[in-house]
């Protein structure tokens, strides 16, 4: 996702390493660039958002918490920020308020398979099986080689009343087969 508003070079560059420093999974230096960036605009929905999405890795979910609602007052409907927002309240345990958050994201950007995802295992959580699995389902149609989205659609069929362990064994092995850690 692209900033939300345009950026010094200074600042484009910055953000350009925070983002390439998340990938390579460095959170702790990824999270120092993105506050870097936000000297040139302390009120950027994006950065803000990468920030909280550093610090919800480091497990720092106060923190992450604080800095979504940065994010939320600037732009209460921002797609990407309601859905970290909901993965927080999903780390929390707070399901209602996880739900209510992914939905929301969902709504707003209907083709972000990591709201998707989040959003069907928060609906397993919740019990509410046959719209968890639609939910993963769309997650994976997004991207048909999102390992984790995988492995969650095995742990619903697996966990289902009577288990789909057949279906389980499936999703499992694609989940593998796309790069997600054995479990």
């Amino acid at each position: 996702k692209q900033p939300a508003l345009p950026f010094p070079s200074a600042a484009r560059a910055l953000v350009q390493e925070a983002e390439r420093l998340f990938g390579a999974r460095r959170f702790a230096e990824a999270e120092k660039k993105f506050k870097e960036a936000l000297r040139f605009d302390a009120n950027n929905v994006f950065v803000l958002s990468n920030l909280a999405a550093c610090q919800l890795e480091q497990d720092r979910l106060a923190e992450a918490g604080t800095t979504l609602q940065r994010a939320l007052a600037q732009k209460a409907d921002d797609a990407h920020t309601r859905s970290l927002l909901g993965i927080l309240k999903f780390r929390q345990g707070k399901f209602d308020e996880a739900l209510a958050n992914l939905n929301r994201a969902a709504e707003i950007d209907p083709k972000d398979a990591q709201t998707q995802n989040y959003l069907g295992i928060a609906l397993s959580q919740k019990g509410q099986s046959d719209a968890a699995e639609a939910a993963v389902l769309r997650a994976i149609e997004l991207n048909p080689r999102y390992g984790g989205a995988q492995h969650n659609l095995a742990v619903i069929y697996a966990t289902r009343k009577p288990p789909e362990l057949e279906k389980a064994r499936s999703s499992y092995q694609k989940a593998l087969e796309a790069g997600h850690p054995r479990n």
